[in-house]
């Protein structure tokens, strides 16, 4: 039976990322009727007529898109303007972050359909397809740290980079999972004097020997990683738990030592951010301003850059749409160790025992 697979406009604000790019569908082709709704690759760089060379057929509206669609691949998770586009005929593919968005889960639970998460789905002990985001997230956090640093977002009015070889910034990085190791080897590539927090000694290990004297590398929750934190001019919270909520490791009373300009980026606010209080922001407003200290906690990082983002995306996800082509798909993502992970929701039924945990929910099985 042909499947009917669709690809969404993504409305969460600033986001300018699609899911499939034209190249990476023509693979579907005879496996699915696959539906694109109007100009939902444009902010990537990719026209309609892209896809309708692909193979495509292009629809007007969200509305008609969910109508025709069974599969829908999306980037982020359904926004509150999508709920009312949703049944239980519905297999939802993306981004969803459930463990920090009690309100979606449970209008995920009560529409009966199926949800997958695609940031749980696993490769052995990795996560193929959060790396590539974690990756841009990494390098995202430096260059936006960098530019709230400037004057003109009340920063310190320094420059991370340096430019007489004398290291004169200082960025601490906290979690050093994907997201914390970019933003490290930028950190150094830049100049900057660079102290990484972990509390995994074998991971400080590595990273102490690939950079050497370019790093200071402090276990968390000692008096020396505290001080790292509070006297950085960027501090990155880069924590992961994957499927949960991540730990407070940067707290009010670090932000209140911390002095006037100082810039802290919070890249775990997809699952509900590390630092103490923290709102989610947006590209249009990235930051807020607590006691002098510039925070920014954009939950959409890697939209900042669509084009390279979709194109990581799309190159990923293709073979696990490819799972979702299949007349017994269900039964295998149910039964294989790196797939039931990402079955998170299925007819009314919370599948996630992370999920359960951080909302407290009732976690249930399938028989």
């Amino acid at each position: 039976m042909i499947k009917k697979l669709g690809i969404p406009k993504e409305v969460k604000k600033d986001e300018g990322r699609v899911s499939l790019i034209p190249q990476h569908i023509t693979q579907f082709t005879g496996l699915a009727d696959i539906f694109v709704e109007t100009e939902a690759g444009l902010g990537s760089g990719f026209a309609d007529k892209d896809y309708e060379a692909a193979g495509a057929k292009i629809v007007s509206t969200a509305q008609e898109l969910y109508e025709a669609s069974e599969i829908i691949c999306k980037v982020k998770e359904p926004q509150t303007e999508e709920f009312e586009m949703l049944n239980s005929t519905h297999v939802i593919f993306g981004y969803l972050h459930l463990a920090s968005n009690l309100s979606l889960t449970k209008t995920l639970l009560d529409k009966k359909l199926t949800g997958i998460a695609t940031e749980m789905i696993m490769d052995g002990k990795e996560y193929p397809l959060l790396i590539p985001m974690s990756k841009i997230a990494g390098n995202l956090a430096v260059q936006k740290g960098m530019q709230f640093l400037e004057y003109s977002s009340q920063g310190k009015g320094i420059l991370l980079a340096s430019i007489s070889g004398e290291k004169n910034s200082k960025v601490t990085v906290v979690g050093c999972g994907e997201v914390g190791r970019s933003s490290i080897h930028k950190s150094i590539q830049i100049g900057a004097s660079v102290t990484a927090i972990d509390l995994n000694e074998d991971i400080l290990e590595d990273l102490k020997n690939k950079y050497g004297e370019n790093i200071t590398t402090l276990l968390s929750g000692t008096d020396e990683a505290k001080s790292a934190i509070r006297s950085a001019d960027l501090v990155i919270g880069a924590v992961l738990l994957p499927g949960r909520k991540p730990p407070i490791v940067i707290t009010e009373e670090d932000i209140n030592h911390m002095e006037k300009g100082t810039v802290v980026v919070d890249v775990a606010i997809d699952q509900g951010g590390c630092v103490e209080g923290v709102n989610s922001n947006t590209h249009s407003e990235p930051f807020e301003i607590r006691d002098g200290v510039i925070i920014s906690a954009i939950a959409n990082l890697p939209g900042a850059v669509p084009r390279t983002s979709s194109v990581e995306l799309s190159k990923n996800l293709q073979k696990y749409v490819d799972n979702l082509l299949v007349e017994n798909w269900f039964e295998e993502y149910k039964n294989d160790k790196n797939l039931s992970p990402s079955l998170q929701i299925h007819n009314g039924l919370l599948l996630s025992e992370e999920v359960a945990d951080s909302l407290s929910l009732t976690l249930s099985k399938l028989i």
